[in-house]
């Protein structure tokens, strides 16, 4: 591994030990997701050999059985898992990031009880269910909705996009009041009668993760599965994308890292002209800018990362979210970026080779693709940047 979070200074024998476990089933992985890959099955793996290594439950409390971590350290675990692949990272993302964390702190305590710790031993699998077929970067404009009911809630609609939905876990989903327009959040489990999810296929990249389309026809969500209050639905999502948007960005780095260790042994082993291709100026120049993205993806990452834990450490300070909200974009805006550069410049690097699946570089250019969209597309965050900037007056949506 080029500069493995393993061996980062500031770092406590224990969360050394929590990277040590996250290593060992990364490397158990690989050679799995590999053959999954090449065959484009999803990968139904992940939480078995994670759970093996005691690493699944990232961000949940040790009280439910988690590990407890806090965000720096999450963000150099989900750096090591993105350097197997977007796919396994992306699992993470739904499960952790925009999945357990969310019922962490919104979720009261009968549902943290039931629904966290079943997650921190990979019993039970998180998604997250926002997106919509008419409703991407628009989510307030979503057309699933729900009716009250003696019991509970009755949803009909459907979410498109939706990563972890094939696990049949449970989904942290949004759903508009048909009477007053508010928008809630719910947790609807997969066994709910008239829940369905369809896994879609022929995607560019990402051919490893359960990414589904769900509709719900008239399924009944008890009172108890209401996540915060009613009218609360965008304010959760939001507070997600935070977290989904972090754990993207960290994944980034992983594809970087890969992306320029691929490369270093195949500069070194690949002969032309008489010599290992290492040697040749312009080959150069594409490990140089790897190396350059590397560290500076890394060092923004890591403040975003730094300044999401301040803020969660003290929910109620505004400026601390508006700092970290910000930042985490432009976080995920570069890392995105870099890591889709990256891939670039390893296929160039491979030549010929580069276009094959068999190789990881080719893969890695073809997944990126897809960081550049979800959780907030380039152009979004691009505009979000720039209104920080400008002031809020300056909004293209207003």
């Amino acid at each position: 591994m080029i500069d493995s979070p393993l061996v980062l200074s500031k770092m406590t024998e224990e969360q050394v030990e929590v990277l040590q476990h996250v290593d060992a089933a990364c490397r158990e992985l690989r050679p799995i997701e590999d053959r999954y890959y090449l065959e484009r099955n999803v990968n139904r793996e992940v939480a078995p050999i994670f759970s093996k290594h005691n690493a699944i439950g990232f961000l949940i409390p040790t009280e439910f059985g988690g590990l407890g971590m806090d965000v720096p350290l999450y963000v150099r675990a989900m750096e090591r898992v993105g350097q197997e692949g977007t796919s396994p990272r992306t699992f993470f993302s739904c499960h952790i990031s925009i999945g357990a964390s969310v019922i962490s702190y919104w979720g009261d305590s009968n549902q943290q009880r039931r629904y966290l710790t079943a997650a921190a031993k990979g019993e039970r699998i998180f998604g997250f269910g926002l997106t919509e077929p008419d409703a991407g970067s628009n989510p307030a404009s979503m057309q699933t909705e729900f009716e009250k009911t003696t019991g509970g809630y009755l949803l009909n609609g459907g979410k498109k996009w939706i990563g972890n939905a094939a696990e049949g876990g449970t989904l942290v989903t949004f759903a508009r009041d048909s009477s007053s327009g508010k928008i809630s959040a719910f947790l609807i489990d997969a066994d709910t009668p008239g829940y369905r999810a369809e896994l879609i296929r022929h995607k560019l990249g990402l051919p490893t993760a359960g990414t589904c389309e769900v509709t719900y026809a008239n399924c009944e969500i008890p009172r108890e599965n209401l996540l915060g209050d009613e009218g609360q639905g965008m304010k959760i999502a939001y507070s997600a994308l935070m977290s989904g948007r972090l754990g993207v960005a960290a994944g980034s780095i992983g594809i970087i890292a890969d992306c320029l260790q691929e490369s270093l042994a195949y500069s070194r082993s690949r002969e032309q002209f008489g010599k290992p291709i290492g040697r040749h100026q312009l080959v150069q120049r594409h490990l140089g800018r790897m190396a350059v993205k590397l560290e500076s993806t890394r060092a923004l990452v890591y403040a975003a990362a730094e300044r999401k834990a301040e803020y969660d450490a003290d929910r109620k300070n505004q400026k601390l979210r508006e700092v970290a909200d910000i930042l985490i974009a432009q976080a995920k805006y570069f890392a995105v970026n870099a890591a889709q550069e990256a891939a670039h410049d390893a296929v160039q690097v491979f030549g010929a080779n580069g276009f094959l699946l068999t190789n990881r570089p080719a893969r890695h250019y073809a997944d990126a693709r897809a960081c550049q969209i979800y959780e907030g597309t380039n152009e979004i965050l691009e505009q979000k940047i720039a209104v920080s900037y400008l002031g809020k007056e300056f909004e293209a949506f207003n």
